[in-house]
């Protein structure tokens, strides 16, 4: 067992597998037998780091599980299977729909993965509906989802009704929802760019994803190392889940998709998680990328990484910037790419759009405005606190 790791999480990763033969239920067993468990605190981290379905998969039918435990894991999982059924079944309607206006358009994250790569959906939760269209088509694509009963999002409202322009360069998707049940609702993200950290540092179309149409799946792994190892610093484990089950049994074409990664600075983000699948689940790898992963700069950023997945809250909770620039950084070997992310991170923070509220008046600032923009946010904060006081 890893030093590191306690004992509840170490049994989560041995049991975030497909491999039930009676090999993998006797080491599981032995395991169960070594160490007293605390199951409450195996709940709530199968929980934060949804992956109950495998956990419920994989012990229900070993000796010595407490039956209470296993009870509320399968009520989870029932959950998390219904929701994901109910979910994967809107998006081929509204698939369907834009196909039909000649809408071209991707899915990404959760309802691709689950659809594409996890051997069964139910395994695979899904939040919102990740949805990349064409920058030409996104306003067409509002309407129609209107038309069919989805609202978009309150805080959109104010940024539509400016130049449209001005609002794909400010804003990163649009939201809307389609309550369906009760107080249960269908929630839509529409993209039309993907932007890797910020839009400054660099950003993907859809015509990058599906060019050529022989590599998407390797664009998905590079759209997947951006959101879960950079954004969100592979702060759960169904994130490393997801990279393992787009990468076992799939034909990749390592030495592009390793080169793509290598340009946008992501190889060493992209290498930590392909080492933990390697190493826990035995990710199959040709031996050049093996011995990419017993690299220093690899094993102790995994360290870095992995130092999140016990808190009782995420550390991206806490100054998530500042959190994912540090690793980012530290995961560069060159110094432009290092200075590349801190000019994007400064550019970004400076230069950005504000929807400022004085009164029952609401004004934007694009962040075309430049310096400008910075200027009027403090002179807003000022008088929000004067309001205040």
């Amino acid at each position: 067992m890893n030093a590191g790791r306690s004992s509840e999480l170490e049994l989560l990763l041995m049991t975030c597998t497909m491999d039930l033969s009676l090999e993998k239920k006797t080491q599981l067993s032995q395991f169960l037998g070594k160490y007293q468990l605390n199951w409450d605190f195996l709940f709530s981290l199968a929980d934060r780091h949804r992956v109950a379905p495998f956990l419920y998969r994989t012990l229900q039918d070993l000796p010595n599980i407490p039956a209470k435990f296993l009870t509320r894991l399968q009520h989870e999982c029932q959950i998390t299977a219904t929701d994901s059924m109910l979910k994967l079944h809107e998006y081929h309607r509204v698939a369907k729909l834009l196909s039909e206006h000649n809408i071209k358009h991707i899915a990404f994250k959760g309802v691709y993965l689950a659809e594409n790569n996890y051997p069964d959906r139910s395994l695979r939760s899904i939040g919102d509906l990740d949805i990349l269209v064409e920058k030409n088509s996104l306003f067409e694509v509002i309407q129609l989802l209107e038309a069919d009963q989805y609202q978009l999002g309150h805080q959109y409202k104010h940024y539509l009704q400016y130049n449209k322009r001005i609002i794909l360069a400010d804003l990163q998707e649009v939201s809307l929802f389609k309550p369906f049940f009760n107080k249960s609702h269908f929630d839509i993200d529409l993209h039309w760019e993907i932007d890797c950290l910020n839009k400054q540092y660099a950003s993907f179309c859809l015509q990058d994803i599906l060019t050529p149409p022989l590599l998407v799946k390797e664009h998905q792994i590079i759209i997947l190392v951006i959101h879960h190892g950079v954004i969100n610093i592979w702060q759960k484990i169904i994130y490393i889940n997801d990279l393992y089950f787009s990468l076992n049994n799939k034909d990749i074409n390592w030495s592009w998709l390793l080169q793509e990664l290598r340009q946008y600075g992501l190889e060493t983000v992209f290498l930590v998680g392909v080492q933990w699948c390697h190493q826990i689940w035995n990710l199959p790898l040709p031996a050049s990328v093996e011995e990419l992963i017993a690299s220093e700069q690899v094993n102790s950023m995994a360290v870095a990484y992995e130092k999140n997945w016990e808190v009782e809250k995420a550390l991206l909770i806490i100054n998530p910037g500042l959190r994912q620039i540090a690793l980012f950084t530290s995961a560069q070997t060159q110094f432009t790419k290092k200075l590349k992310i801190y000019t994007a991170y400064i550019s970004h923070f400076v230069f950005r759009s504000s929807l400022i509220k004085i009164g029952r008046y609401r004004f934007y600032l694009p962040r075309q405005f430049g310096f400008l923009t910075a200027f009027f946010r403090i002179i807003y904060g000022v008088y929000k606190s004067l309001s205040i006081s």
